[in-house]
């Protein structure tokens, strides 16, 4: 049996604790695609009337080279028209499905005539509608140096005509003279001249110039011979080829260079993939057309083909009779800045793709590099929309340097950052953005992208970096109930789950024979990829006096002729508490000092009284109260002494002494073992 024991101390004392878009009107297109089909209906029937004397091949070009010469004077008014957004010209052919299409739309200058458009948010580039006696181009603002290599990627489409489709479109670099005064005056004749030969002497072609073209229409009449030396295409497929503009390209041989031979019909309704290749030290000029083939051509002089190092690029294209859609979508421009993003989450690695969740830091990397002469009279800068889901970058580094913030500009979520102090010509720079994860729609993308400019002018869009929100993830915690000391686990393990950014909030259980102590200290907070296991630690059952009186005072008497009986007054109440499972207890009292004024004593003078019995307190234990109540008991009601309950003190009149008698009394509580 084990014991409890508290001192009662009998005593007078008291003791306490206490994006912009380049479009053309609509109808301002129809009135004028109208006009010129008036005049050339009439052009039509007598060159039908020649056609058929002469019993030739009909030609898409033959017409477009009689209506030329109607044409050509009009070309820079036709230019000049730029009309509202609102009145676009809607292509017929949707985008191909790649995520690395960049707009164009501050790439270019105005473009020269009606037929070119920049649509689709300034991703796709129509040279002209599927429409006949179409005429355009489009050239780059920017030139770019033919010393120094570079790649040129984007999708073509040449419409969807087959065996009726005509003429085809270019991919023309040109150091034309008339670029820096009258931009608008370069471009070729129609027809078989697709905008950038001359048909006949004569007749407008882009000087200085080295056309890709793309030609779906074989021109191999009398009249119209400049394809005649394409012996290869007798199915009429098209051809993809080398060709110098140049006074007169209409001529029976010597014109192309490089030439395959497609496969299949060029308009077919696909999407081609098309890849251009400068290697700037073979002076090598390579076309690689998806499904149809590649070839090479070498330029010894470049200031013989080009009368420069340093070129505009851009499109031609033209209709006659048959005719098709021309268009582009641009995955990667022709300059010479390689221009690379990629985006990484917390310490994860980079990537074109990546995936987040709120509150996840965000390092959005531009890996950069320039080549060509002249850097350091241009204002170089790069810059990227930022999405707001993420914050201001709290961090921007070049090649691991914090930039002086004299270097950067944001305005709203725009950030610029000006480099011209930072670059060294062929030099790689890594520009690393640091921000966060504030906001969080799940399954949401967020599409960026880094600009490169000089002196203002877009030169080169990185690849699309995409950042995709999680979806929320449903988080798992464990929560433990465990013995504090073994370790052991008293409950069986409970399981919680809730999406990542919900709150949690645990409490500890009520288990028989044991009490909660402490916990892990993280039993309240929010799901999230770091939430640990909850532990709850308890401590086994106890059996303990929570509160007994400190002393019993009897208070002050006079020696009387009459014994003495008095309930004492107690400095506080009596509780038990018990946090076992199960047993039985008991509470009892022992004397352990007997009542003593000096050396006189009184033996046996104290009695626990009840309203049932009483019992002299000895030198041997006496059981006051006995009981198997769980949880607390408070026994203060047996220490009243209004109802003649607690401790009696009885003192005969021979035992009466003058002074203090003082002693000491033990609680004792026993745990009753069961049977």
């Amino acid at each position: 049996m084990k014991k409890r024991r508290i001192v009662l101390i009998l005593s007078s004392l008291l003791v306490t604790n206490i994006f912009p878009i380049i479009g053309y009107s609509l109808e301002l297109n129809q009135l004028e695609h109208g006009n010129r089909r008036d005049e050339e209906s009439k052009l039509t029937s007598t060159f039908d009337s020649l056609i058929e004397s002469n019993q030739t091949q009909e030609s898409s070009e033959d017409l477009s080279i009689s209506s030329s010469g109607e044409t050509t004077d009009n070309v820079e008014a036709e230019g000049s028209d730029k009309q509202g957004l609102e009145d676009a010209p809607i292509s017929a052919v949707e985008l191909p499905d790649d995520p690395n299409i960049i707009s164009i739309d501050k790439i270019f200058q105005t473009p020269i005539g009606t037929s070119t458009s920049i649509l689709e948010n300034g991703k796709l580039l129509q040279l002209n509608p599927a429409e006949r006696s179409q005429r355009g181009a489009i050239w780059s603002n920017k030139k770019i140096s033919l010393l120094s290599d570079f790649t040129f990627k984007s999708y073509l489409y040449l419409g969807n005509q087959r065996d009726r489709a005509g003429d085809g479109m270019t991919f023309t670099l040109t150091g034309d003279p008339r670029m820096a005064s009258n931009p608008s005056q370069v471009i070729g004749s129609p027809g078989m001249g697709i905008g950038s030969y001359s048909t006949r002497s004569g007749q407008p072609y882009i000087a200085n110039a080295l056309s890709i073209e793309f030609d779906t229409y074989k021109n191999s009449g009398s009249s119209d011979r400049m394809d005649r030396e394409i012996t290869a295409d007798n199915r009429g497929h098209g051809h993809v080829a080398f060709v110098t503009p140049k006074p007169n390209n209409n001529n029976y041989s010597g014109e192309h260079t490089g030439v395959t031979v497609a496969p299949t019909f060029l308009s077919n309704g696909t999407w081609r993939l098309l890849i251009i290749k400068w290697d700037a030290e073979q002076r090598s000029l390579t076309y690689d057309l998806e499904g149809v083939g590649r070839s090479s051509r070498i330029i010894p002089d470049l200031i013989r083909q080009f009368g420069s190092t340093e070129v505009n690029w851009g499109f031609t294209s033209s209709t006659g009779t048959f005719f098709q859609e021309n268009a582009v979508a641009v995955t990667r421009l022709p300059s010479n800045v390689t221009s690379t993003a990629d985006v990484k989450v917390n310490d994860s690695d980079y990537g074109a793709i990546a995936e987040a969740g709120g509150n996840d830091k965000i390092t959005i990397r531009n890996t950069l590099k320039v080549e060509g002469d002249f850097l350091e009279y241009k204002k170089m800068q790069t810059s990227i929309d930022l999405p707001q889901e993420l914050t201001i970058p709290e961090h921007i580094l070049i090649n691991g340097n914090q930039i002086d913030a004299k270097d950067i500009l944001i305005t709203g979520n725009r950030v610029t950052l000006n480099l011209t102090d930072y670059f060294i010509a062929g030099d790689t720079l890594i520009i690393e953005l640091e921000t966060t994860l504030q906001e969080v729609i799940p399954e949401k993308v967020l599409t960026m992208h880094f600009e490169y400019l000089e002196n203002g002018n877009l030169i080169e869009q990185s690849n699309e970096i995409n950042l995709k929100i999680a979806k929320l993830k449903e988080i798992d915690i464990h929560v433990y109930y465990k013995d504090k000391d073994s370790q052991i686990d008293i409950a069986e393990m409970k399981t919680i789950t809730g999406k990542i950014g919900e709150k949690y909030k645990e409490t500890p259980i009520d288990i028989e024979g044991y009490v909660f102590d402490s916990d892990s200290a993280n039993t309240e907070g929010i799901f999230s990829e770091n939430t640990e296991d909850i532990y709850f630690y308890y401590r086994k059952g106890k059996l303990y006096l929570s509160t007994a009186p400190q002393y019993v005072n009897f208070g002050k008497h006079k020696i009387s002729s009459r014994p003495l009986s008095e309930f004492g007054q107690f400095s506080g109440g009596l509780k038990i508490i018990d946090e076992r499972a199960f047993g039985s207890w008991k509470l009892q009292l022992k004397q352990e000092k007997v009542l003593t004024n000096g050396d006189f004593e009184l033996p046996e003078a104290l009695s626990f009284v009840t309203s049932e019995n009483t019992t002299v307190i000895g030198t041997s234990a006496v059981t006051i109260f006995e009981s198997d109540q769980k949880g607390e008991s408070d026994l203060s009601s047996l220490l009243d002494s209004t109802a003649h309950r607690g401790i009696r003190i009885d003192i005969p009149v021979e035992n009466q002494r003058i002074g203090t008698f003082e002693g000491k009394l033990s609680w004792i509580l026993a745990d009753v073992p069961g049977n």
